[in-house]
């Protein structure tokens, strides 16, 4: 963070995008493997926000935003570890944006579901499973209920960046504290 703040000369937004998904039943999955998931998305949020907040309180008009999910509210079965660990990126979100409201820099979190990624189709997911990190014996109906309402299946990862830039931008500037979830009506 010190490098990036020197070579850029200060800090206005920080976007944490970073994240991994690992898709097990429950029972099968290792304290390794849980530990993973929430070392990686809710550790590692922590550790840049606490490594950037002294440059965003330097900085103008300073804003984070935060990658949950819609795991992090709605039943995503086989996504334990990933569950907890989004809703801890959002509760987090919803902490820091009291807690540093008055010294000028929002906290937001966006919310995508439904969004073609190498988390979703697969290409980012280990050999060991199937489809976008699914187990072998995965029950896809439980998944029916998890199909967007509009347009025709996933939408691309720019439906995700519009917000996220909003959201960090003189546009977003009178929000913070919350989530924006991206998800084409799945959820409603």
């Amino acid at each position: 963070m010190a490098a990036a703040v020197d070579a850029l000369g200060g800090l206005d937004v920080l976007v944490n995008a970073a994240g991994i998904l690992r898709s097990s039943h429950t029972d099968q999955t290792t304290l390794d493997q849980f530990q993973q998931v929430i070392q990686v998305n809710l550790v590692g949020t922590f550790l840049m926000i606490r490594e950037a907040i002294p440059a965003l309180l330097e900085g103008t008009d300073s804003a984070v935003v935060n990658f949950s999910s819609t795991s992090a509210m709605f039943a995503h079965p086989y996504m334990a570890a990933y569950a907890a660990s989004k809703g801890g990126v959002q509760s987090m979100t919803h902490a820091l944006a009291a807690e540093y409201a008055k010294q000028g820099i929002r906290f937001t979190s966006v919310q995508p579901g439904s969004i073609s990624s190498g988390m979703t189709d697969g290409s980012g997911q280990s050999k060991q499973s199937v489809g976008p990190g699914l187990p072998e014996d995965a029950d896809m109906s439980l998944f029916m209920k998890l199909a967007p309402a509009i347009g025709q299946g996933f939408a691309g990862p720019e439906s995700v960046a519009g917000v996220v830039a909003m959201l960090a931008s003189a546009d977003g500037k009178f929000i913070t504290g919350t989530e924006v979830r991206i998800d084409g009506g799945t959820h409603f």
